[in-house]
């Protein structure tokens, strides 16, 4: 199905050419999306940025023709869509922040509208509600930052419903490809100014028994190494503290076993560039920390967005 979009002419994407940075925040003005506008309204609070709150209106399906008149579909749409911006405007109304905010909602397919929108208002950063994957067709659910993460030119920030901050201690893993360096570069921003960034490197040959001097034993030398200038580099060029971390392990459940361990509010993660089954899959390790994450997760694509 193609996507059809409406706007309101005075909520028109094109506001983001401005130098100022612009932040996205895709919500259905429900309690789901409720960390990420708080989140946003902390980092532009702290970061002088704008804020763009978006809503998506499912489109009316296009295959009951027979029912009904695509003239008749088209106000289906806009009545929809008109209702999704009014509920968005009553939802925010409560948050002294959103009252300078641009407002807008829109027609079509969540993932495309909200990566669409990013690029036409230039948006630094998307941020939605994460979802607990229960219900698969809310519109703003878990599955739908999956979506948005597989196709995204910008950073996303999946954050929980109980998100009230920024956050404190965040955790990034890096498998020092430039997508994960600058993926460290940005949880350092996000960070509040008294916050933690531990950057943590999950070892290949996990429990592997080696001797000095074997390909193991080369291995992880190697990453230590090279963890150690990659911390020290960051720490020269950041305000907040930055400490390491070797994991062991699977990738995904390393990560999470310590952020729970260490009551991490972020783990961030740099993306890859993208096959077909890397876009199917978002790539298993992002996938599995974006499901099982209890505390907000941002992934960084690859390339010039993400330097």
């Amino acid at each position: 199905m193609s996507t059809t979009v409406h706007a309101d002419a005075e909520s028109s994407p094109t506001m983001g050419s401005s130098a100022i940075p612009r932040l996205l925040v895709a919500t259905a003005g429900d309690r789901e999306s409720r960390g990420a506008m708080l989140l946003a309204a902390a980092l532009s609070a702290r970061d002088h940025s704008d804020v763009l709150a978006l809503g998506v209106a499912l489109p009316f399906p296009r295959n009951h023709a027979g029912l009904f008149s695509m003239r008749t579909a088209t106000a289906i749409d806009e009545d929809d869509r008109r209702a999704v911006l009014k509920h968005l405007e009553r939802s925010l109304h409560a948050l002294e922040a959103a009252s300078t905010w641009t407002k807008q909602a829109m027609v079509g397919m969540p993932a495309d509208v909200i990566n669409n929108v990013a690029s036409a208002s230039r948006a630094s950063m998307i941020l939605l509600g994460a979802g607990r994957h229960k219900t698969l067709d809310r519109v703003f659910g878990g599955e739908t930052a999956i979506a948005v993460m597989r196709r995204a030119h910008v950073p996303v920030l999946a954050a929980p419903s109980g998100v009230r901050e920024l956050p404190r201690h965040a955790l990034v893993a890096t498998d020092f490809t430039p997508a994960s360096i600058a993926a460290a570069e940005l949880a350092t921003k996000l960070v509040a100014d008294d916050g933690l960034v531990t950057v943590a490197h999950v070892c290949a040959f996990g429990g592997a028994v080696h001797r000095e001097g074997d390909l193991v034993d080369i291995y992880r030398t190697g990453a230590r190494a090279k963890l150690d200038t990659f911390v020290r580099e960051l720490r020269a060029r950041s305000a907040v503290r930055v400490g390491s971390r070797m994991l062991e392990g699977e990738p995904a459940d390393a990560l999470l076993e310590y952020a729970r361990r260490e009551h991490c509010d972020l783990i961030a993660l740099g993306g890859h560039a993208q096959g077909l089954m890397d876009r199917i899959l978002l790539g298993s390790v992002r996938t599995q920390v974006l499901r099982g994450s209890r505390c907000s997760v941002l992934i960084v694509p690859p390339g010039p967005s993400s330097a």
